[in-house]
């Protein structure tokens, strides 16, 4: 063999070797998660359930680490076999895309971490959100009745899933567990100050406002881009301007403002001071400066109104510019926790959204971890299933330049 081929094939057994080892890590924590969420559903509450899960748990380990070594194999197989069906020519590159996929992989690991975290998380039981290592020596002073009620504190200091998972902090949340239901039979206000509530004001708001916030803006882009209007360069630069104004100094004056309206307290004042968005007009005006005047001039010769031209020619054509903005802005509003909070009024659960929401779940001297990683998880539905839907648009729009002429 020609050193080349040595050094080729020394690479490609390394670069396997790192492949082999994500595959099986990445499959067996897959796989194990799956069958922590199935244990932890299909068991009850309190502790019973707890230790029903782990039961489950523990019985399907082999099981488990049989699939992910099924899974490693085929996967190395058919890697193996697409390698040496290839020409010397190609040799190299296949594996110059073979590292190139794993760096990715290893960044996909990094990036989804904290996620996968929050999602192990949410079904940890009670106080044992952060306990990862097993204490040594302290189960031969336990009894076996405590060693039962102990085995939930347990877990491997290499693996984030719990050995112990539980539904609990869910039902929780959704306050669809006994004690919650006992509580609402006997106080019917307490039980609207769930995490339902917070989530149907934070769509209400974040939706509300991501459309008229879109609304606004693609009509004075509209202006700025395609009509006459005297001063209409130096009016633009001055709104581009305000945007170096921190938006800090703004709270102050729009909390007074809100206040002397009598809207403290209500959803209008969550959204309304940030109706007028210069980013908006800026972004969606650069996009309708490449829309062609020719076909504006021959919908008008055809007799269309301005209204007209707006809705038929400019609305379609800015779609994907328009999708981007509406996705950015509704994300922004979803999250927005400082303002909904400063404008929030506690006395009225009903107008508190889904940040502020989160926040009560952590104490003055303790922080309720599960509960808030429970409710993480349904906190991100909305905009993970905006972006999955509208990925297309977004992407076409932040690196389209609309029609040429």
């Amino acid at each position: 063999m020609s050193p080349k081929s040595i050094a080729r094939t020394v690479l490609f057994l390394i670069l396997m070797a790192i492949m082999i080892v994500m595959v099986f890590g990445i499959s067996g924590q897959v796989i194990k998660y799956g069958v922590m969420v199935m244990a932890a559903v299909s068991s009850g509450e309190g502790v019973s359930g707890t230790e029903n899960a782990a039961s489950i748990m523990s019985k399907t380990n082999e099981f488990m680490a049989s699939l992910s070594i099924i899974i490693t194999a085929l996967v190395s197989i058919f890697v193996v076999k697409k390698y040496a069906g290839s020409n010397e020519r190609v040799r190299w590159e296949f594996l110059r895309r073979m590292f190139l996929y794993e760096i990715l992989m290893a960044g996909v690991i990094l990036v989804l971490f904290p996620f996968f975290w929050m999602l192990c998380t949410a079904f940890k039981p009670a106080g044992q959100e952060l306990l990862f290592a097993k204490p040594v020596g302290q189960e031969q002073a336990l009894d076996n009745s405590a060693e039962q009620d102990q085995a939930s504190l347990h877990g491997n200091p290499f693996d984030i899933i719990p050995e112990s998972p539980t539904f609990d902090n869910f039902r929780r949340v959704l306050k669809i567990d006994s004690k919650s239901k006992s509580m609402g039979v006997i106080d019917p206000v307490e039980n609207k100050k769930n995490f339902g509530t917070y989530f149907l004001n934070s769509l209400l708001v974040s939706t509300t406002a991501a459309f008229l916030v879109t609304f606004f803006s693609a009509m004075a882009a509209y202006v700025f881009s395609k009509k006459p209007l005297p001063f209409k360069k130096n009016i633009f630069i001055f709104l581009l301007a305000t945007m170096m104004i921190p938006g800090m100094m703004f709270m102050v004056p729009q909390f007074f403002m809100i206040c002397k309206m009598g809207l403290f307290g209500t959803k209008w004042a969550m959204f309304l001071p940030h109706l007028a968005s210069v980013f908006g007009v800026f972004m969606l005006k650069q996009f309708m400066d490449t829309i062609p005047d020719s076909l504006l001039e021959a919908a008008q010769i055809d007799g269309a109104s301005e209204w007209q031209v707006f809705r038929v020619v400019i609305i379609p054509l800015s779609i994907p510019i328009i999708l981007t903005l509406f996705l950015l802005t509704f994300l922004s509003n979803w999250s927005n926790f400082l303002w909904q909070l400063i404008v929030t009024d506690f006395e009225n659960p009903l107008s508190i959204t889904l940040p502020v929401g989160l926040a009560l779940f952590r104490g003055q001297y303790v922080s309720e971890l599960g509960l808030i990683m429970s409710a993480s998880c349904f906190s991100i539905v909305p905009v993970a299933v905006l972006f999955l839907f509208a990925q297309r648009y977004f992407i076409e729009g932040m690196t389209q330049g609309a029609v040429k002429e």
